[in-house]
């Protein structure tokens, strides 16, 4: 089941349907800014298919549509960055990619699994990086720089990405990683790194999907569990 955004565009959600995958909408967090509080990845973090970390505020909510899954209550998101990016957070199999400002109970979990913190400054790591199992791609060149001596990273143009109310989005949060799958929530045959985003995708034998009928759009990262 995929978790995206109630402001996801129409075109997007009538093409998830076309595809038969199923998928619930995101509450707003009252206590992120507006603009924002429909983003998926700040109240969110999926451990796995069973674990979910989830905003004590808006946790409720959520067990009631994903009664199935293991939810473990986290802190309380701030208004102002970086505590509102708490769960921001990009978690391959053996490594973690954040800044020091992580939830707590979730830093407390990494430690007991031995999953090793890769400090970034950007607080909005998951919204930088476009997911590709243990390889990663971003425009962010502060997370390429942190990153590039330490796992496999490959530097992607900057683009321009609509977000609500801002100047400009991230790649990352137009997009999200299932069984072996990619999809985003828009044409990215428009982006000046899709050649880039196609060849490591076909290298990693990852299926590419997303709807041609409208632009990509920050709505925060497709979350699957």
């Amino acid at each position: 089941m995929l978790i995206i955004s109630h402001k996801s565009r129409v075109e997007f959600v009538k093409f998830l349907e076309e595809n038969n995958l199923t998928y619930i909408k995101t509450i707003d967090n009252p206590n992120l800014d507006k603009r924002i509080a429909d983003h998926p990845d700040l109240s969110i973090f999926i451990v796995n298919k069973d674990t979910i970390f989830i905003d004590n505020s808006v946790k409720y909510e959520y067990r009631k549509r994903l009664l199935d899954k293991n939810i473990i209550p986290g802190e309380s998101v701030c208004k102002s960055y970086p505590e509102d990016a708490i769960y921001n957070i990009y978690m391959a199999d053996s490594y973690y990619i954040h800044n020091d400002f992580t939830e707590k109970n979730i830093s407390l979990y990494m430690k007991a699994h031995n999953i090793k913190h890769l400090y970034v400054k950007q607080g909005y790591s998951r919204c930088s990086i476009i997911p590709l199992g243990e390889k990663i791609l971003t425009s962010d060149f502060g997370i390429y720089k942190s990153l590039k001596d330490k796992i496999e990273v490959i530097l992607l143009e900057k683009e321009k990405i609509e977000l609500d109310g801002f100047d400009h989005g991230f790649i990352g949060g137009c997009c999200g990683f299932f069984d072996n799958t990619l999809i985003f929530n828009g044409n990215i045959e428009k982006l000046n790194s899709f050649e880039i985003i196609k060849n490591e995708a076909d290298k990693s034998k990852i299926k590419l999907l997303y709807p041609k009928s409208c632009d990509l759009l920050d709505t925060g990262s497709i979350l699957c569990c």
